[in-house]
C-alpha cells in the first residue's frame, strides 16, 4: 500500500514548488532569446567571446566569494550565466556552484567525523540478526563496480572515500540522524532506506568535484534527503513514477516514436530506469555528465526526466528503423549535453502545465502517484 505523506511534511515540502515554478517560468521565458551553441560553433567563436567567458568565470568566482544581499535575484543570475555561458572545463569551484544551488550548508568535519567512527553497517556494528546488517557488504561490492575503467576518475576518487560516505549515510538513515544545519521531519528519517541500487553512481560526481569528503557527502546527502527524497525509499516509488513520467512525456511531445516503442515492448522500466535512478549519471562521459548536473542543479532535479527524453529524440530515426530499440537503448549513446540540453528547453516548453507539475511533485510527494498513472496526455 501506498504510504502517505503526512500533512505537516507535504505542507513543508510543497512550499518549495512556487520557487521550482518560477524558476521554469524563468527558463520558459528565456528559451526565445537564448542560445546554447554547438561544440562546432563554440570551436569557431571569436577571441572576443572566448575572452566574454573568461570574464564571465571571474564574476561566477566573484559571485561565490562576495554577500549577495538579494538572493533570489543572484541566484536567478547565476542561473541564468550557467544557461548561457556553462562553467569553464575543469571547473575548480563547480562544488562551490553546486552547495549555492543545492543550498547545501557546510558542515562540521568533527560531526561527519563522528559518524565515519562508527564504521562499516554491518553483522558486527548492528548485529546479525538486524535486516541491515548486509548494508556494509552491498556497499563495498557496487563501491568496487563504479565507473571501473575511468581511469580519470579514479585519479581523484578513492574506494576508501566512497565505502566511508555510504556507510555515514546509512548510519544517518538507520538511527534517524539528522545532518548538521540539516531540519527534516520525523517522517523523512523513517522512510529512507540506508541504501538503494544506484547510490553509488550518484555520489561518484560528488566525489569527483569535491574539494574535501565531508563537501562530497554534504552534497550527497542534501541531494538524497531534500532533492529526491522519494527515490531513496525501499519501495523507490519516486524512481518507479520517474519512469512512468519518461513515457507521458514521450507521448505528449512524440507520440509517433512512443507508439513505435509500446508496439515493439520496448518499456521505459527497462530502458529508462538507470537514468531515472540516477540522474543520467550511468552514461557516458563524466565531463559531459558534469554539465548536465550543472543544468540539473541550476532549474531542478525534476528535469532529468525531460533529459531522458531529449536523448531519445536525438536517436529518433534510429529507434524508428529498429525492429528491436531495446538493442539500441540497453547503454545510451554517450552524452552531448549541450545538444541534450537545448532540445530539453524546446520540450520544456511544449508541455502542459499539469505535466510539468506531475514532474516537478514527483520527487518528494506520494500523491501524484495516482495522478500519473490517471494522466491522459
Amino acid at each position: 500500500m501506498q504510504r502517505s505523506t503526512s500533512n505537516r511534511t507535504l505542507s513543508r515540502k510543497l512550499s518549495g514548488i512556487s520557487e521550482r515554478k518560477q524558476s521554469l517560468s524563468n527558463l520558459r521565458n528565456r528559451i526565445s532569446t537564448v542560445s546554447i551553441h554547438d561544440e562546432d560553433e563554440r570551436i569557431a567563436s571569436s577571441a572576443s567571446s572566448k575572452s566574454n567567458r573568461m570574464r564571465k568565470k571571474d564574476q561566477i568566482e566573484k559571485f561565490i566569494e562576495s554577500p549577495q544581499p538579494l538572493i533570489d535575484t543572484s541566484l536567478s543570475q547565476l542561473r541564468h550565466t550557467i544557461l548561457c555561458e556553462g562553467l569553464p572545463e575543469s571547473c575548480p569551484y563547480r562544488c562551490y556552484i553546486w552547495s549555492i544551488l543545492l543550498r547545501a550548508a557546510p558542515i562540521e568535519s568533527e560531526w561527519y567525523s563522528g559518524v565515519v567512527a562508527r564504521g562499516e553497517v554491518n553483522a558486527t556494528s548492528i548485529g546479525s540478526d538486524s535486516k541491515y546488517s548486509k548494508v556494509g557488504e552491498k556497499i563495498k561490492n557496487d563501491a568496487f563496480r563504479t565507473f571501473q575503467s575511468n581511469e580519470k576518475f579514479w585519479a581523484k576518487a578513492s574506494k576508501e572515500e566512497f565505502i566511508r560516505i555510504l556507510n555515514a549515510f546509512a548510519w544517518c538513515a538507520i538511527e534517524g540522524k539528522e545532518m548538521d544545519k540539516v531540519n527534516l521531519e520525523e517522517s523523512d528519517l523513517n522512510d529512507v532506506s540506508p541504501y538503494v541500487q544506484g547510490m553509488n553512481v550518484l555520489l561518484a560526481p560528488f566525489l569527483y568535484v569535491s574539494r574535501s569528503e565531508p563537501q562530497a557527502f554534504t552534497l550527497f546527502y542534501n541531494l538524497m534527503m531534500i532533492q529526491m527524497p522519494r527515490y531513496v525509499t525501499p519501495t523507490i516509488h519516486g524512481t518507479m513514477d520517474g519512469v512512468k513520467l519518461v513515457e507521458i512525456v514521450l507521448k505528449s511531445v512524440d507520440p509517433k516514436l512512443a507508439e513505435h516503442l509500446m508496439k515493439t515492448r520496448t518499456s521505459a522500466t527497462l530502458y529508462a530506469l538507470p537514468s531515472v535512478l540516477t540522474l543520467c549519471a550511468c552514461t557516458p562521459s563524466l565531463d559531459e555528465l558534469l554539465k548536465l548536473w550543472d543544468f540539473l542543479f541550476s532549474f531542478g532535479v525534476h528535469m532529468n526526466i525531460i533529459l531522458i527524453v531529449s536523448q531519445l529524440l536525438l536517436i529518433r530515426t534510429e529507434l524508428l528503423n529498429a525492429k528491436n530499440p531495446m538493442s539500441l537503448l540497453r547503454q545510451f549513446p554517450e552524452l552531448k549535453a549541450d545538444k541534450i540540453i537545448k532540445l530539453s528547453l524546446s520540450i520544456t516548453k511544449s508541455i502542459s502545465d499539469e505535466l510539468n507539475d506531475l514532474i516537478v511533485r514527483h520527487l518528494f510527494d506520494d500523491s501524484v502517484t495516482e495522478l500519473i498513472d490517471e494522466y491522459n496526455p
